[in-house]
């Protein structure tokens, strides 16, 4: 009996494989090819390369050439699917052709991030910073403009970073005003979604500077409609929302600069500016906040001369219930607010 059940152990992932994966031959990759991407004239290597993905499982690699010598690969790639081990086909004929028309197009303003031969299903893509609106409504341009620049209706990715003064630590980064995705011909991109996100990071980290590239409708038209506009609670125990205030839009709750915003409009005895500031909390510490307060790659505050590292190296942000223990000002985002009126 322990033979048949060791028996069976050892050929129940044979079981599995074979009967969730189908072998595909070169004919096979015809007819996908043709079937997938619509091209005639084009050949198929008689064999496959086996590769070793990460997971450890072996795809395999058909070679098709173009009518006009262009060569991309078909990949039957093995992954695992929740239960079983599965198999399908999927090409880089898109990625393939990005790569040859970017290699003669103007790509001002632009580098380009390829992955190499080691990798040969992953596409180029674009890459750049912008520190200005101007500067991302240019890139959106010029992306159309490449994307309308192709004899092809290819798909494009872009990752265009912005570049502000508290977007590291570490390795993690404040991703929220990057602008990025896919571009092409038959589908354009706008800045729309990207500046709405900037928006509230402008906010958030109290950018004032840069907040004035947007006007007092657009930053009030974004705050009324963002879930995570703040809302501080006023002594008959109703709600205050300003139009110019908001949490993280990852829910990491109220930063630093916010926090001095906050006080200083509830007439909190706080002393300094956004970036650096003191005040006295419920308990009778003393608290010292600042953005620049970063030790071994680690975000602190001081209390009574002690510092004291958050809760993870990249937070920057207090839940929004932290202020009210420190202050007894209450203030609270507003998906909460509306849940607690719907109770």
């Amino acid at each position: 009996m322990k033979r048949l059940v060791l028996a069976i152990l050892i050929l129940m992932p044979l079981l599995l494989l074979a009967g969730c994966t189908e072998k595909y031959g070169s004919k096979d990759v015809e007819k996908y090819v043709r079937d997938e991407l619509g091209l005639s004239g084009f050949t198929v290597s008689d064999t496959c390369r086996d590769i070793t993905d990460e997971e450890g499982y072996t795809d395999h690699l058909w070679e098709v050439t173009e009518s006009d010598g262009t060569v991309f690969y078909v990949m039957d790639d093995y992954y695992y699917a929740m239960e079983w081990v599965e198999n399908s086909l999927r090409n880089n004929w898109n990625e393939t052709h990005v790569r040859k028309y970017l290699a003669d197009a103007d790509l001002t303003g632009f580098e380009i991030d390829d992955p190499g031969e080691e990798h040969p299903m992953a596409g180029v893509e674009l890459t750049g910073t912008y520190a200005t609106r101007s500067e991302l409504h240019y890139y959106a341009e010029r992306l159309n403009m490449l994307a309308d620049g192709s004899d092809l209706d290819l798909t494009i990715l872009f990752d265009i970073k912005y570049d502000h003064p508290y977007r590291s630590i570490g390795d993690y980064e404040k991703t929220e005003g990057d602008f990025k995705g896919t571009v092409s011909k038959s589908k354009h991109v706008d800045c729309d979604y990207t500046e709405g996100t900037l928006i509230n990071l402008l906010l958030d980290m109290r950018y004032e500077d840069r907040l004035q590239e947007f006007t007092d409708d657009e930053i009030r038209n974004y705050v009324k409609s963002c879930d995570h506009a703040l809302g501080i609670r006023k002594s008959d125990g109703t709600w205050e929302m300003p139009d110019d205030l908001v949490g993280s839009l990852y829910s990491y709750g109220i930063s630093f600069p916010t926090i001095y915003e906050v006080l200083s409009r509830c007439g909190y005895p706080v002393t300094g500016t956004k970036d650096k500031f003191t005040f006295t909390g419920a308990d009778g510490g003393t608290y010292e906040m600042s953005e620049s307060f970063i030790e071994n790659d680690w975000y602190y505050y001081i209390k009574d001369g002690v510092h004291i590292p958050m809760d993870a190296y990249f937070y920057d942000h207090f839940n929004v219930s932290k202020l009210k223990e420190l202050t007894g000002i209450e203030v609270s985002e507003k998906w909460m607010i509306e849940k607690e009126t719907q109770q």
